[in-house]
């Protein structure tokens, strides 16, 4: 190919071009969607457990000698830097303490309010 010379595409071979450009771009925009999901639900899942943190009593932790309730939050509130180790932490503590170990104080409330509905 000499300088200065022009390449004529086939209108063919421009409509195959432009295909695998937007099939490349539908992929990408379909990974950028499953990124931001993961990542609104490890948030979702953040914010439950700091709201469980700040609602539970120390005695309600396992082994509240050790103060548990400032540890976890420390861990929580310190890897929210880094948005994955958020999100992971926060499983991890919804596993270890939320599932393992219920408030006490929850199971309270629904049986009062739903006494109180019995006595109206």
């Amino acid at each position: 190919m000499m300088k200065g010379e022009t390449v004529l595409i086939s209108a063919n071979e421009g409509n195959i071009i432009t295909s695998a450009l937007f099939g490349f771009m539908g992929v990408y925009m379909c990974f950028i969607v499953f990124i931001a999901a993961v990542f609104i639900a490890l948030f979702v899942f953040w914010i439950i457990a700091i709201v469980d943190i700040s609602q539970r009593k120390n005695e309600e932790f396992p082994n509240p000698q050790d103060n548990p309730k400032s540890t976890w939050l420390i861990i929580l509130l310190v890897t929210l830097v880094i948005p994955l180790a958020a999100g992971i932490s926060s499983i991890i503590y919804y596993v270890n303490i939320i599932r393992k170990y219920p408030r006490k104080n929850y199971e309270k409330l629904s049986e009062s309010s739903s006494d109180n509905d019995k006595k109206e």
